[in-house]
């Protein structure tokens, strides 16, 4: 389960590019594709490097017009169909 200290990073089972104005993320021990675009793509971007849900909300919310609960709701269930498509790992810090 995804808690705010939860530490995301981007697996090393996926390959990403950007196409046009999407990111295409493939997974390719399961070859599960994604595309994403807006705010998922700010949010795949940011995970150049690991940082905790609560990081990521932080930043979404100083960057796009979302209140904080609604963020955090949204981050969580996208992060969670990350990792079930095994395009993140998380560990726990705190």
């Amino acid at each position: 389960m995804l808690e705010p200290s939860t530490v995301v990073r981007k697996s090393s089972s996926q390959v990403s590019c950007v196409l046009n104005e999407e990111v295409a993320v493939l997974n390719v021990e399961k070859a599960l594709y994604f595309g994403l675009q807006g705010v998922g793509a700010h949010i795949w971007d940011f995970l150049e490097t690991p940082h905790s849900v609560a990081e990521i909300c932080d930043d979404v919310t100083a960057n796009f017009d979302v209140t904080p609960d609604v963020c955090r709701q949204d981050v969580l269930k996208f992060l969670g169909g990350m990792l079930d498509a095994g395009l993140i790992e998380t560990s726990i810090h705190g």
